[in-house]
């Protein structure tokens, strides 16, 4: 799902340090009582810092369930609404995730072998989610990824204003 408003950068202003995600994320899924139980947990451990969860199979192993299961409640409860996709969601936070281990001197192919996924892959992903390349990840818009993540995504999945402030 690409996502509507985010543009290229528009300065070369320095990176600014962000956190990946919002360390109340996890509790903030763990409480949207919207959202089928099942589904509340498996988004807060694809969000626990600790874990590298890329997709919705690995996901759904990490919450005991079958990937199916997700599937459905997802589409129940948050795709009825949008057309984010469940794995949408998992890329973004690998995105994020990239993009807070990204720096100057730090290579976009080396984050993503950090990561465990090809360059190709990331480049993919951030071309699909946002509609900019690495290149022009790299030199960071007025926008950040974060700030878009909160406003468009986030929402989506948990409601306006439903993650807790940093």
């Amino acid at each position: 799902m690409r996502i509507p408003g985010f543009r290229g950068p528009e300065s070369k202003s320095p990176p600014r340090p962000a956190l990946a995600l919002p360390p109340s994320l996890p509790a903030s899924f763990r409480g949207a009582r919207h959202l089928p139980p099942r589904l509340r947990e498996a988004l807060a451990l694809a969000c626990d810092g600790g874990r590298a969860i890329r997709t919705v199979e690995k996901l759904a192993a990490a919450a005991g369930c079958d990937r199916r299961t997700l599937w459905i409640h997802w589409k129940q409860s948050v795709g009825r609404h949008s057309e984010l996709r469940l794995e949408d969601f998992l890329h973004w936070v690998l995105l994020l995730r990239a993009a807070q281990r990204k720096t100057d001197s730090r290579p976009w192919a080396a984050v993503a072998e950090e990561l465990g996924i090809h360059p190709h892959t990331l480049g993919r992903l951030v071309r699909q989610l946002t509609g900019s390349s690495l290149r022009e990840l790299s030199t960071r818009a007025e926008v950040t990824l974060p700030q878009v993540f909160e406003t468009r995504v986030l929402p989506l999945v948990l409601g306006p204003g439903g993650v807790a402030a940093r």
